[in-house]
């Protein structure tokens, strides 16, 4: 750093150099780096979900639950679910996530890190039904691991 002498020879003030002009602009453009990077590791998910194919419910297993929480289905329709997990094997038991409504006769199973079509063919008594996963993170007694099919009547 350099210092200017005044007329009557004493010390002014440091002049500034470009390290120290630059450098809270520096901090910043790193802190919104590291910013922008967590949010893409925590949200990052929902940015890159995959779409359903046309006429077809898309539905995510994770460790969450099920995503969404609660499908509308009408009673007596086939439905084609697109159903996909970005969970890998060692978090799932036997590295499957399964999809169970006894009363609906739902008993699927979707291996980690996968996605497949699963179509069902809805039956006959409208109602509000729990569908578990019971692969993983305590499965049936845990509450996460539920989600709700609405069977809606026949228009």
């Amino acid at each position: 750093m350099t210092t200017k002498t005044t007329a009557h020879g004493s010390a002014a003030k440091p002049l500034a150099t470009g390290q120290s002009r630059f450098g809270p602009l520096l901090f910043g453009g790193i802190a919104v780096v590291v910013l922008l990077g967590g949010l893409w590791f925590a949200f990052g998910n929902f940015l890159t979900r995959p779409t359903a194919a046309g006429g077809s419910i898309s539905v995510q297993s994770s460790m969450a639950g099920f995503t969404p929480p609660e499908i509308h289905v009408t009673a007596g329709s086939t439905v084609k679910m697109d159903w996909w997990t970005e969970d890998a094997s060692m978090h799932l038991q036997n590295g499957v996530h399964t999809m169970i409504a006894p009363d609906l006769g739902l008993f699927a199973s979707l291996a980690a890190e996968s996605r497949r079509t699963l179509i069902w063919t809805v039956p006959d008594r409208p109602g509000t039904y729990d569908v578990w996963c019971d692969s993983c993170c305590g499965g049936k007694d845990n509450p996460q691991m539920h989600g709700t099919i609405v069977v809606e009547p026949q228009a």
